[in-house]
């Protein structure tokens, strides 16, 4: 006899939770795994539906789907939009997970058909320029099936699309709002700040250049909130100085090159990432009275999720490389 009637009824998150083969024989489709993934990360049906290039009237149907078939609300509409209730935000954890294995499992097909790989990373400019690149490159060399896609971004930015599954891995930071326990950190290094100016910079008579002296001129720096531009900030407040004016706010290498090249204007950059615009001599450094830098960046991994053969193999050649650094200057003899 069965004993089904003496169990405690389970909630609907609860019923979600405990396995997903029921409700797919209700029908539920990818595309519902989709929009309740746009449903909790835009919070609105109109985004929701947007992003995934469908009518509103086709998002709100989708909705309803899915409420039938787990017989319970799933987001509370609102004048400012939608607020998912316990059950569509466990749905949505669900769907992402789902989503994101999907996709890996047909990337791991397709590698072993061709005999290759193809990751995705995500980086901050000075990782991508002294860490991903040179590991990339030496992979390849001894695999021409080997294939990266490399987007460089801010870490608020980077991570957002790493939780929705975009990206392998990320080496960047974690933002104060974000809970760090949704990722797996290996923290790497901080990253020193430098500051270019065009050749011929009146500051360049000036060595080394102090901090008041750089608050005469024009700035030009990332848009607000970014981590670099709030360190700079930091240390101007720190020393009773007026904040940089910056009359460009732009995250583009290009624009801030084209902007410094033609004016007095002066451009913070990664320290990894100066050689490179400083080479051909129209842009130069700023020697500076004290050193700038940010808080050290990690490489992240979605927490509970488990990395392709070709992204586990950069992964670990990254960190492989940070730990020879490490020991290499950890060996170095002290200069008299």
């Amino acid at each position: 006899m069965s004993n089904t009637a003496n169990q405690p009824e389970m909630s609907p998150a609860q019923t979600l939770l405990s396995g997903s083969g029921n409700l797919f024989k209700r029908g539920l489709k990818i595309s519902h795994l989709r929009m309740i993934v746009a449903m909790e990360e835009t919070g609105q049906i109109s985004l929701a539906a947007a992003m995934l290039k469908t009518s509103q009237p086709a998002a709100s149907r989708l909705l309803s789907e899915m409420e039938d078939m787990l017989g319970a609300r799933l987001c509370e509409r609102g004048a400012r939009g939608v607020e998912m209730t316990n059950a569509g935000r466990a749905l949505a954890q669900r769907a992402r997970t789902m989503l994101i294995e999907m996709r890996e499992a047909e990337r791991e097909i397709e590698d072993i058909k061709n005999g290759g790989g193809t990751v995705f990373i995500g980086a901050v400019t000075a990782a991508a320029v002294d860490l991903v690149v040179p590991v990339v490159r030496d992979i390849q060399s001894r695999n021409a099936r080997f294939e990266a896609q490399v987007t460089i971004g801010p870490s608020h930015i980077l991570i957002k699309s790493l939780l929705a599954g975009e990206y392998d891995f990320i080496i960047g930071r974690v933002p104060q709002d974000v809970d760090p326990r949704l990722f797996n950190i290996w923290q790497i290094r901080s990253e020193k700040i430098r500051l270019l100016v065009r050749k011929g910079h009146p500051l360049l008579a000036h060595n080394p250049v102090s901090l008041a002296q750089l608050a005469q001129y024009e700035w030009i720096l990332p848009p607000p909130g970014n981590l670099m531009r709030r360190t700079i900030e930091d240390v101007f407040i720190a020393q009773n100085l007026p904040l940089p004016h910056s009359g460009l706010n732009t995250a583009s290498l290009l624009v801030t090159l084209a902007a410094i090249m033609d004016s007095d204007a002066v451009a913070p950059m990664a320290e990894e990432v100066t050689p490179l615009l400083t080479r051909g001599g129209a842009i130069t450094e700023l020697p500076l009275t004290e050193a700038i830098e940010i808080k050290p960046y990690s490489l992240l991994t979605a927490a509970g999720h488990r990395l392709s053969p070709s992204a586990q193999m950069v992964s670990d050649h990254i960190l492989a490389k940070i730990d020879l650094a490490a020991k290499t200057q950890t060996k170095m003899p002290e200069t008299p």
